[in-house]
C-alpha cells in the first residue's frame, strides 16, 4: 500500500485565477489542506484539527441533498484524535479534496455545461485539486504497476488526457461569435465517469458518494 503525499510542486506551483474571485493559491480549502498536512507531518494534530474546524462550509456543503449527499464529518473528526497516525491525517484531508473535486464535477453536470466561463472555472479547480492532493500517490501506483509489467498503461497520464477531454466538451463561447462550439454534455459525463473510476481504483479506501467509511478506520497506505 502506498503512503498519500504532497506533489513537490505543492508550495511552488504558479497562481492564476479561477475565477471565483480569488488565485488557487487563495483558495480556502487548498490553504487549509496544505497547513494540515504540515500539521499532522510535525506530529501538530491540535493544528490540524483546527483547520479542520475552518472547513466546515466545505462538509456541509457537501452534505446537502442537492450537491453530493456526503456526510464527511465524523470521518474527518476521527482522523485528528489523540494517536492518529500522520499518514491517516494526511488522507482523510486528501480524501476531502477529492470530494470537493467531485463537486466541481457535479455542479457542472447539474447546470448542464450552461455558462462556459463558470463551468471552465470549475474543471480548472478541480484539475488542481488533482494536482496538487491526488496525482503523486496516482504516479506510485503507475509506477509500481509498470515495475511489475512494464507495459502497463499509466492512470496519471490517462487522467491528464481525460482532463483536457472534459475541457474540450465544454465547447468555446468564441470571440464575437467566431468559433463558437456547444458544450458537449454526453461528452463531458463520460470523462468525469473515466476520471472518477481511476480515482476509486486507486483510493479504494475513501469516502464517495454512495460510500460511507467507519470513524476511525484507519486506511491502508
Amino acid at each position: 500500500m502506498f503512503r498519500l503525499a504532497l506533489c513537490c510542486a505543492l508550495l511552488a506551483c504558479a497562481s492564476p485565477a479561477w475565477g471565483y474571485g480569488y488565485t488557487r493559491d487563495e483558495d480556502p480549502l487548498l490553504k487549509a489542506f496544505r497547513a494540515a498536512v504540515r500539521a499532522a507531518r510535525a506530529g501538530d494534530l491540535a493544528a490540524a484539527r483546527d483547520q479542520a474546524a475552518g472547513v466546515e462550509w466545505q462538509l456541509r456543503e457537501l452534505e446537502q441533498p442537492e450537491d453530493l449527499g456526503v456526510s464527511f464529518r465524523e470521518a474527518l473528526r476521527a482522523a485528528h484524535a489523540p494517536g492518529t497516525p500522520p499518514a491517516v491525517t494526511v488522507a482523510a484531508w486528501a480524501n476531502l479534496v477529492c470530494l470537493a473535486l467531485l463537486q466541481k464535477f457535479h455542479w457542472n453536470l447539474r447546470e448542464g455545461l450552461a455558462d462556459y466561463h463558470r463551468a471552465r472555472a470549475r474543471l480548472d479547480a478541480a484539475q488542481t485539486y488533482y494536482e496538487l492532493a491526488l496525482a503523486g500517490n496516482v504516479r506510485r501506483r503507475d509506477a509500481a504497476a509498470r515495475k511489475a509489467n512494464p507495459k502497463a498503461p499509466s492512470r496519471h497520464e490517462d487522467i491528464v488526457k481525460t482532463f483536457a477531454a472534459a475541457r474540450r466538451a465544454l465547447g468555446s463561447p468564441g470571440l464575437f461569435g467566431a468559433g463558437k462550439r456547444p458544450p458537449d454534455a454526453a461528452a463531458f459525463r463520460a470523462a468525469v465517469r473515466r476520471i472518477v473510476g481511476h480515482l476509486r481504483a486507486v483510493f479504494p479506501d475513501f469516502v464517495f458518494p454512495g460510500t460511507a467509511a467507519p470513524p476511525g478506520r484507519e486506511r491502508r497506505r
